[in-house]
Parts: structure tokens; C-alpha cells; sequence
């Protein structure tokens, strides 16, 4: 391997001082000169996923924010004296009649619809692919 490779690492003791974990510290320029050479701060990979360069991908060595597909639904509404939400679709479902009396003369009904991602996609408190930690080191010397 050349130096400034950058290797998975699964274990959770650190490889040989021939590596530096990727974790955006100085490289020391009198143990690796070579690295030095090449860069004055190891790469931060920590928490960030390796994405190959091109498709979609930003500039190599540019991190790219996160972002998701387009989440979509629909609803129509009859507009009558009995008003009701239809064909709701995708994201969009009827939480129910929050008030009111349709079959009032002149009665209306409050509907609430709610928009919810969780119907049509995994959510979570952050966006990911599946995945399973790695440590990255890049190769010092």
C-alpha cells in the first residue's frame, strides 16, 4: 500500500504506527515525512460516509451535505355541505374530525390531515443509508 491510502478499520484497537486514524489531526512531519508532503492534516472521516467520485458524488475530497428524495402525496376535497377530505395518498392521512356537525342545516366539520413520512419511508432522527461503523486510517508510512 502507498502512503496516504485510506483503509476500513473494524476492530476497535488501532493497526501499526504506520497508520494515523482518519480524525482530522496534524500529521507530525518528522515521524512522516511522506504524508507530510502530501497533506499537513489527516482527513476527518468520523461520522461521514466514503462516497466514489462521480454520479451524483460532490468534488473529490469536497464534503457533501445531506439530503433525501422528494416525499409526496395527495388529497382532494368535496367542497359540500357534508365536506369530507378524498383520496388521500402518499404521506397524507385523516387524523379524524376535530369539530362540528355535517348533518346540522348548514353544519360544517373540521377535518384535520397530517403529513407524515414515517408512512412512506424509514425515519429516524438523521438521514442514512444503512450502514455499520468502520474506522478509517490512513497509511502514515
Amino acid at each position: 500500500m502507498e502512503v496516504g491510502m485510506v483503509v476500513a478499520w473494524t476492530l476497535s484497537f488501532n493497526p501499526s504506527d504506520n497508520y494515523l486514524e482518519c480524525n482530522g489531526q496534524e500529521v507530525d512531519g518528522s515521524k512522516y515525512p511522506k504524508l507530510y508532503t502530501l497533506m499537513h492534516n489527516v482527513p476527518d472521516y468520523r461520522g461521514v460516509f466514503l462516497r466514489g467520485l462521480g454520479g451524483n458524488s460532490a468534488s473529490l475530497g469536497e464534503l457533501q451535505g445531506d439530503a433525501i428524495r422528494n416525499i409526496t402525496g395527495t388529497f382532494g376535497l368535496e367542497a359540500k355541505e357534508n365536506s369530507a377530505y378524498k383520496n388521500l395518498s402518499g404521506v397524507f392521512f385523516s387524523a379524524g374530525n376535530v369539530s362540528g356537525n355535517a348533518s346540522a342545516p348548514g353544519g360544517s366539520v373540521d377535518s384535520l390531515i397530517t403529513f407524515d413520512a414515517s408512512r412512506v419511508v424509514p425515519t429516524a432522527e438523521e438521514n442514512r443509508p444503512i450502514n455499520k461503523a468502520v474506522r478509517y486510517f490512513i497509511k502514515a508510512k
